[in-house]
């Protein structure tokens, strides 16, 4: 019985990390490789910068994966690709502007000489062993999106990529209603579809609802105006731009991937930029605030960029003040609201007003509603369907608008990062259940940070740390003097000498009852302290700082 299995590794039951396998025979590919960032502030506490999905299973296959197929190039679909290539090599494909990106990516981590990227176009059949591939042009928030239509011996499923049905998109490129019914005619075994907002009733706005109201906020600003949006945000890029041109006024740039988007966009045609609308972020106080745009990354809060630079009025370039107007031009992503507030407090100390999209029709989601997502499936009308692309209540908002379309509650399958569904004509079930976890990658220095050592950054500083000092004459195995005890982050030393006092004790105690010969084991004999005080100050404090023992050969 021929089949298709699809496994993915992340993106399903979260937001980001989009990452998927699709499996006959021995051919499998990847569609997607995307990245997430830390769920809180904790994250970027302890040096994580970006997420991304770990790749033992892609291992595990090994030859039969022959080829990266990219849906569009926002980091959540992207971000991924170069800790994957790196380590497992096989062709990328994409649009233009999407390998575009990838390109900058692979750049910074010096691989685009080692990278074979291939441009694909929508409508292109794309032969990759078992399977054929077709793009499909839909409307998104990013240009020349793609779903795919994907063929093979088991059938030919519909993987919908972020999507929405925007009449009026930016660059009047529309989705390819044609396409996508000729393959629901042709018949569908499956659709694996996008589910950010199947919570959200009626149709997804068009990009150019953001227009006007965009268009009123510039009017009134009597001083600067700074805008953020998303740094692959390019229609949004287009909006603001058009505007500049139209009030008079020059945009500067502050942030390193956003510059980089907007100019591969540019370059590539995707992006029209006015002429002498652009000037360096450090000529910006040549002119009048009210003459200025500055088009700014960090809409999240996150720390270090521009925005949360600006807000702390650390950004070298210039500041904000009274008469100044800032927008927030995205959505929140869960987990920073609290980030997002501290900054949105901080521009309200310089003086700035500041606009967010609770506020004005300043963002359109590039994620279908409702009537988007059924309008997808009366044009496929798949046997089976899987929600994919979301959190898991959104997974489940899901299956009721299939099942309101018609699609029998037996067919739709809500599956899990790391499942291994399998599909036939005959049937599809979760088969099996293979490893899908994180990588935590810190891009500053590092590279990826194993879990252990997150932990101890967890500890240090939730719990901080002890140092115990002990003057050995092990040969002898005797102390000499009293151990020395130092707290950073733990306690107060001078607040907690009962405690501390106790704490001697316990070395005091774990020298006298170990045997000579374990006492030159300097490992162990360290092991051992750390192991006895660790117990105790759990016990006394409920706490768990780091223990270091350092021993002093005397």
């Amino acid at each position: 019985m021929e089949n298709i299995e699809v496994v993915p590794l992340g993106g399903v039951g979260e937001f980001g990390m989009n990452c998927s396998v699709l499996r006959c025979n021995d051919t499998a590919i990847l569609v997607d490789a995307g990245m997430t960032f830390p769920r809180s502030d904790k994250g970027s506490e302890l040096g994580v910068n970006v997420v991304v999905p770990e790749i033992d299973y892609l291992h595990d296959i090994g030859d039969q994966l022959k080829a990266i197929f990219l849906t569009h190039g926002h980091e959540d679909h992207i971000g991924a690709v170069s800790y994957v290539v790196e380590e497992i090599n096989v062709p990328v494909y994409g649009s233009a502007l999407t390998l575009g990106l990838v390109e900058n990516r692979l750049k910074e981590r010096k691989l685009d000489s080692q990278v074979d990227l291939r441009t694909m176009k929508a409508r292109e059949r794309i032969e990759m062993g078992d399977f054929t591939v077709e793009p499909i042009r839909v409307t998104h928030s990013f240009p020349e999106s793609f779903a795919f239509a994907i063929e093979c011996s088991a059938g030919r499923i519909l993987w919908t990529g972020d999507f929405k049905f925007d009449q009026t998109p930016i660059d009047g490129v529309t989705s390819d209603l044609h396409r996508l019914a000729a393959h629901g005619e042709k018949g569908v075994l499956a659709l694996f579809s996008d589910s950010t907002n199947s919570h959200a009733p009626g149709l997804c706005p068009s990009e150019h609802s953001v227009w006007e109201p965009m268009r009123a906020l510039f009017r009134k600003a009597e001083g600067k105006v700074v805008v953020s949006c998303f740094s692959s945000s390019i229609h949004r890029m287009q909006i603001i731009l058009d505007l500049a041109q139209e009030f008079g006024r020059k945009v500067a740039l502050a942030g390193r991937s956003l510059n980089q988007n907007l100019h591969k966009a540019s370059d590539l045609g995707y992006l029209k930029v006015p002429p002498d609308v652009l000037i360096n972020a450090n000529q910006i106080d040549n002119y009048h605030p009210h003459h200025i745009i500055l088009m700014a990354a960090g809409s999240q809060g996150e720390p270090m960029s521009a925005m949360s630079r600006l807000a702390l009025d650390e950004f070298r370039e210039t500041g904000v003040g009274e008469g100044d107007v800032v927008i927030l031009s995205t959505r929140v992503i869960p987990g920073n609201e609290m980030r997002i507030g501290a900054m949105v407090d901080h521009f309200y100390r310089r003086g700035a007003r500041v606009v967010m999209s609770g506020d004005a029709n300043i963002h359109a989601s590039g994620h279908g509603f409702r009537e988007d997502l059924k309008l997808m499936i009366s044009l496929i009308r798949p046997k089976y369907f899987i929600p994919i692309h979301g959190d898991y209540r959104q997974l489940k908002e899901h299956t009721v608008v299939a099942q309101e379309q018609g699609i029998a509650p037996a067919n739709i399958h809500l599956i899990e990062n790391g499942n291994v569904l399998r599909i036939s004509k005959e049937q599809a079930e979760v088969v099996d259940q293979v490893h899908a976890g994180r990588r935590f990658i810190d891009e500053g220095y590092t590279g990826e940070v194993h879990e252990l050592v997150l932990r101890d950054r967890r500890f240090l500083s939730e719990d901080g740390f002890l140092v115990v000092v002990l003057r050995m004459d092990r040969f002898a195995g005797e102390l000499i003097g009293d151990p020395e005890i130092i707290s950073r982050g733990f306690i107060l030393m001078e607040d907690a000498e009962e405690l501390l006092e106790e704490a001697k004790q316990i070395v005091l105690d774990t020298i006298e009852e170990t045997p000579a010969e374990k006492l030159r084991d300097e490992d162990l004999f360290k092991e051992l302290v750390r192991k006895r005080l660790k117990r105790f100050l759990r016990k006394k404090t409920g706490k768990r700082p780091m223990i270091l023992p350092v021993t002093l050969e005397i």
